[in-house]
């Protein structure tokens, strides 16, 4: 009985460090964490030689410097932490165990489609599983029932609420003129403007997707897991919409955009 828990313990504590050097990782897969986090697992293997060698004077050098190091790295992580945190607050429980309203597709995709054709720029945000109430309350407001016509008149170009993004919950239209956080990732380019930095912004900091119109040329890019993919047919946008509905967002956009 008593080896029977050790070994349960055990695969509970290394599934649980798993999954969170797994969430960590997808964190900081696409930013410029990536180097720094690799000269770290650099730096602990050489303590880890020096210890084996031994070599006292680089054992000394690295038992010195470890707590500045730690310091470092927590200054340096300090924008991924502050996601994860964010990620784990704004989970909703109650999100997870009922399904939520399907987005309208055809009506969505109708909308987006009219959008890229007539060459207004919008940006569109979903709200998967964890819920966005800050971005919400920090627009207008409008909890309406999606339309073509609605949104087709929010980024009208003399409407006050074209600027921001619209935030889309199932079929409910929650918000308008919503400002979102602004990515530095190094994936953008200079000729990716506001709608891009901010729906690659909230891709990262939550597991929303982003739908993104450009002005300029009409094309559609979507932003998850703080990837940003452009030129985005119609074809493909309508798979990552039916894998949104279904709640398979994650292994979709694997296939179709090959990641991994």
């Amino acid at each position: 009985m008593n080896e029977l828990l050790f070994h349960s313990r055990m695969f509970l504590d290394i599934t649980i460090t798993a999954f969170i050097i797994y969430q960590i990782y997808r964190l900081i897969a696409h930013t410029r964490t990536i180097p720094v986090v690799l000269g770290i697992f650099l730096l602990f293997g050489l303590y880890g030689v020096s210890r084996l060698i031994p070599l006292k004077t680089v054992q000394f050098i690295f038992e010195t410097l470890s707590n500045y190091l730690i310091i470092g790295v927590l200054i340096v992580l300090q924008p991924e932490l502050r996601r994860l945190f964010y990620r784990i607050g704004q989970t909703n429980i109650l999100k997870n165990l009922f399904p939520r309203t399907s987005l309208p597709l055809e009506i969505f995709l109708a909308a987006v489609v009219e959008l890229a054709e007539t060459k207004t720029g919008a940006l569109f945000v979903l709200v998967n599983k964890i819920g966005l109430n800050q971005i919400v309350e920090g627009g207008i407001v409008l909890n309406a029932q999606i339309s073509r016509e609605l949104l087709l008149a929010i980024f009208y170009e003399e409407n006050p609420l074209h600027d921001g993004a619209v935030v889309i919950d199932g079929s409910t239209v929650l918000s308008a003129a919503s400002y979102l956080p602004l990515s530095d990732s190094p994936q953008l380019k200079k000729t990716h403007g506001a709608r891009h930095r901010s729906g690659l912004g909230i891709s990262e900091e939550s597991d929303a997707l982003s739908v993104i119109v450009s002005e300029e040329k009409g094309k559609i890019s979507v932003c998850y897991n703080g990837i940003l993919h452009s030129h985005v047919d119609t074809v493909t946008l309508k798979s990552i919409l039916l894998a949104y509905n279904n709640n398979r967002l994650s292994e979709e956009m694997d296939i179709i955009f090959k990641i991994g």
